[in-house]
């Protein structure tokens, strides 16, 4: 499938017109079929907000999609396919409160199915000279690959907007990286129904994402660069994982930390460095920071791949080590009493 360059820039405007045309019918009917989400221990609003507002997102991403483009094809027809199956998971989960066991026994088979689909991780992503071969790990890598980064992403769902600011922001990386041409106008399509969805997430929200939302998100982002061909796929995961780089982050030193304390890590907190922050400073500065330095790592990404020097790849990771180890700083400081 082949697209002019204004194409991916259409799709992102009419993915972005759909998500906000959609999103207040979808908010009013969470209310009436009691999709709601209410304060618990890892809940960093106060009251009862309507939650399931990611199906105006996947909605979006399909209408807009199917609008320049008949019968989806390319390379990213699977990976479209795998997001609304999870984002159905997503959705069941919003509303009858799945097993930790079926959730990602459900993430496992889809992911399983796409990595089949599209191949998996033949190279580790990393610059050269730690780019080995992965050999008969190249299917699993690719697979866990997914199951993490969909569960990170909805861990980091948990203060207002950021969640959506940073799909806007690696949606925006994946189209200007321009791995395919179904992929560049699929990853446009997601960008542009986040971007649609902000309004009505930024601080104070008044519909969440839910699991469908944060499901199919994640997903999409880590299912997009697999489509890449096979020369360019380790390095396309690379890139993403920077622009994710916060997030992926975050959520693996939360972990870390919670498992050498002999925590349930399947258990609701609030230990996330990223829910810390939003003590201290509110939800919007803490999601325009992290966006912000998403942007910058993004930039960063693009600019070694574009180069095609490994070298630029060591700066660039080098800059999210920096990123990272400022923003854990901030994270551990006390509030002033």
């Amino acid at each position: 499938m082949s697209a002019p360059v204004s194409t991916p820039l259409l799709a992102a405007a009419v993915a972005c017109a759909l998500t906000l045309a959609l999103t207040p019918a979808l908010r009013a009917a969470a209310r009436r079929l009691g999709l709601l989400d209410r304060p618990n221990q890892r809940s960093s609003h106060e009251g009862v907000v309507p939650r399931g507002g990611g199906v105006a997102i996947a909605v979006a991403v399909l209408g807009a999609v199917g609008f320049f483009v008949a019968r989806p094809g390319g390379r990213a027809a699977p990976v479209l396919l795998g997001g609304i199956a999870l984002a159905v998971v997503g959705l069941c989960d919003d509303r009858f409160s799945l097993s930790a066991r079926v959730r990602v026994a459900a993430q496992l088979v889809v992911a399983f199915a796409v990595v089949l689909s599209l191949g998996g991780l033949e190279r580790l992503p990393l610059p050269a000279p730690l780019d080995w071969p992965t050999g008969a790990l190249a299917l699993p890598l690719a697979v866990l690959w997914i199951v993490a980064v969909v569960n990170f992403f909805n861990f980091l769902d948990g203060i207002d907007g950021l969640a959506s600011l940073q799909a806007a922001v690696t949606g925006s990386g994946i189209a200007l990286a321009a791995w395919d041409a179904s992929l560049t106008l699929a990853a446009a399509a997601l960008a542009g129904a986040a971007a649609g969805f902000l309004p009505f997430n930024w601080e104070r929200a008044s519909v969440f994402l839910g699991d469908v939302g944060s499901y199919f998100l994640g997903f999409m982002l880590a299912a997009l660069p697999l489509g890449a061909a096979p020369a360019w796929r380790s390095g396309a995961v690379l890139f993403v994982a920077l622009s994710l780089w916060l997030f992926l982050a975050d959520a693996t030193w939360t972990l870390a930390r919670r498992s050498l304390r002999g925590a349930r890590l399947h258990e609701a907190h609030r230990d996330h460095l990223y829910q810390r922050l939003a003590l201290r400073f509110g939800h919007a500065r803490v999601t325009l920071s992290m966006g912000g330095a998403s942007a910058v790592l993004t930039a960063a990404g693009l600019a070694a791949s574009a180069s095609g020097s490994p070298a630029w790849a060591w700066a660039a990771l080098g800059l999210a080590l920096a990123f990272f180890a400022a923003y854990a700083a901030a994270a551990g400081k006390r509030s002033p009493a």
